[in-house]
């Protein structure tokens, strides 16, 4: 009885703040749809998409994702909650792969390690936060200016860096008396 007379009175004063610190009316549906937006991040936080897999049909997924994740790290592979591929099937097309991690900082630690797939058997493989509707139009965009300077500036080195795409001078193989960091590496958003 006293933990439920503890609980009614601390709702009651949180009510009171929420009512005293805001001029406007907040509707249970607003209360509702905030926290079902703020619950979406958390869950999109907590998931990647594996790009570029290939697709049988008799495949067991989380295999193919356990053995993904076993290269781009392979000292502390992160806890999958769930993996499943997404869209229609499509003949000659691969379907993406959704993994939800059991925490953010599983997710977090798979995108920071996924370059490690470019010089093993998965080079083909991209791994990408989840993303809205809107962010992966936004993307696509980057993407595309970014091919584009690919295709008309193709003595510069293109790549993407905090949502801008940007060159650089490409770096040649140096010979073995001269290091790397002698050579110029301007980084230019375009």
């Amino acid at each position: 009885e006293a933990l439920e007379t503890t609980v009614k009175k601390e709702i009651k004063s949180f009510s009171d703040v929420v009512k005293q610190g805001c001029d406007e009316k907040i509707t249970g549906k607003q209360v509702k749809a905030a926290v079902k937006l703020a619950m979406m991040d958390d869950d999109r936080k907590r998931t990647v998409m594996v790009f570029g897999l290939e697709e049988a049909s008799n495949e067991v997924v989380r295999e193919k994702i356990d053995d993904v994740l076993s290269v781009s790290c392979p000292t502390e592979k992160p806890a999958v909650s769930d993996c499943v591929r997404v869209g229609s099937v499509r003949a000659g097309a691969r379907r993406p792969i959704k993994i939800v991690f059991r925490s953010i900082e599983g997710a977090a630690a798979v995108l920071r390690s996924a370059k490690k797939l470019r010089e093993t058997r998965f080079s083909r493989v991209f791994i990408s936060p989840d993303r809205m509707r809107e962010e992966r139009a936004e993307r696509n965009g980057i993407v595309s200016k970014m091919k584009e300077n690919i295709r008309s500036q193709p003595q510069l080195y293109h790549y993407i860096s905090n949502g801008q795409v940007c060159s650089r001078e490409k770096v040649q193989p140096s010979p073995l008396n001269v290091s790397r960091s002698s050579q110029p590496q301007s980084i230019t958003p375009q």
